[in-house]
């Protein structure tokens, strides 16, 4: 069987939140705008609107996009395009209503089918031995993904190493992975896509989505050595094949694991400040795990791995806020995958050996050059908080400081989002209130 593509389903397979809604009426949904004060709904977050109903609110009603809401509407009023163009051609049509009320729906969606160990399970049925090279932990995070947060951009980066000896293991775990997604995640997606880089083409490709903005989370895996003098993305864990065998004991896709996946993916877990700042504690602490001078192997992992397994983490426990349970899981998946990889480090780095990246390289978030404008919004930043004391810049308050020196609004705005890329700051309030990144160290 193919893949399964999530908008040419008809009878399924669907998510238990999707059938809930599908089963709710033709006018609950997700609103997506698409002019003023015109808006359509869409059954899911990840699939497209449906064009055919449009609505309009008065100006008594706010409302915004991404929120899930059943509406009360008048009479229906078709607009016919082939009336419309004085055609005798029969062309589409379009429903208008005018929303007369709204309703917020804050109930509790259904929850997958799967437990979290049988889903891990199922990711690793055809790989014998998956579950002692830690495969499972590795897919998982690939494929429920980091949201974005205050440190920075979405996804979860890995780098897939074969210390099997079996032949084209790293296509069948391609393979696997891309069974197990729906065919809109394979390819440039807004909302979010898991890609392979075996080429520096591929790598450049995905680094201007995402630094662009036009993917909200992109994971990836390296499955081939990318060339040192080209800045790669960040990498969080290892993918090891080393006692994994893989027997094909089914190739169709479960639909039971797309479900759990939809699930994850619609969690946007809360990242209180608190949390944030023993996210910044802890960092000195996985330093020594992540960074090749402490820890002696010459594949560098971002030190901000532990905060975007914890993100993974609250989604493969279906909990929609991030605590201090899920970052202490967190470091010890990290723990076991690096484990692991170190102690085979000798394998994998031998001349001839499986895929690597060479010490000479930086996977930080810093995968974009700041331009002089940046380092003067960022240090803009830092004299806020440093010498005036404030807690948090607000974006007016750096426009207001700047506009001496002649940078724009909108060239502020631009180089904010550099800044938190490359995770050298951090956003509230929906990118509006500012501090640096405090680093601790030991």
């Amino acid at each position: 069987m193919a893949q399964f593509s999530l908008h040419s389903r008809v009878v399924g397979p669907w998510a238990g939140f999707e059938r809930k809604i599908i089963a709710a009426g033709p006018h609950v949904g997700w609103v997506r705008f698409s002019g003023q004060r015109r808006f359509n709904l869409r059954k899911s977050p990840f699939l497209p609107v449906d064009i055919k109903r449009v609505y309009h609110i008065p100006d008594d009603i706010e409302l915004y996009d991404e929120e899930l809401v059943e509406l009360d509407v008048g009479p229906s009023l078709k607009r016919i395009d082939s009336i419309m163009r004085r055609t005798t051609l029969v062309g589409d049509f379009e429903e208008h209503y005018l929303v007369e009320n709204v309703r917020r729906l804050t109930t509790e969606l259904p929850r997958p089918f799967l437990e979290k160990d049988e889903f891990l399970s199922r990711l690793v049925d055809n790989w014998k031995g998956g579950k002692s090279d830690h495969l499972d932990k590795a897919l998982a995070l690939q494929m429920l993904s980091c949201p974005r947060t205050p440190l920075g951009p979405g996804g979860i980066g890995t780098q897939s190493f074969d210390l099997s000896g079996a032949s084209k293991a790293l296509d069948n775990l391609r393979k696997t992975i891309s069974m197990h997604l729906p065919t809109e995640f394979s390819r440039p997606n807004g909302r979010f896509e898991l890609a392979f880089l075996s080429s520096r083409e591929n790598l450049t490709e995905l680094r201007n989505r995402i630094v662009s903005g036009r993917v909200d989370e992109a994971s990836y895996n390296y499955l081939k050595m990318v060339d040192p003098s080209h800045h790669p993305l960040p990498q969080h864990v290892p993918t090891i094949l080393y006692n994994s065998q893989y027997i094909p004991k089914n190739t169709d896709p479960d639909p039971d694991i797309l479900e759990y996946q939809l699930c994850g993916l619609m969690l946007h877990p809360v990242v209180s400040e608190e949390i944030i700042e023993h996210i910044e504690c802890t960092l000195s602490n996985i330093l020594e795990e992540s960074d090749p001078s402490y820890a002696g192997y010459n594949v560098p992992f971002d030190q901000d791995a532990l905060s975007k397994i914890a993100m993974a983490l609250c989604r493969l426990h279906q909990k929609n806020y991030l605590d201090e349970n899920m970052l202490d899981q967190s470091k010890s998946w990290f723990k076991d995958m690096y484990r692991q990889f170190a102690d085979l480090r000798i394998y994998y780095s031998r001349p001839g050996g499986s895929t690597r990246i060479g010490p000479e390289v930086d996977t930080s978030y810093a995968y974009i050059s700041l331009g002089p404008r940046d380092n003067e919004v960022l240090r803009e930043i830092f004299r806020g908080v440093n010498e005036v004391g404030l807690d948090y810049v607000s974006y007016a308050g750096l426009k207001k400081s700047l506009r001496p020196k002649k940078i724009t609004a909108s060239q502020v705005r631009d180089s904010i989002q550099r800044l938190i890329s490359n995770g050298l700051i951090i956003s509230r309030e929906n990118d509006n209130l500012f501090r640096p990144v405090r680093r601790f160290n030991k």
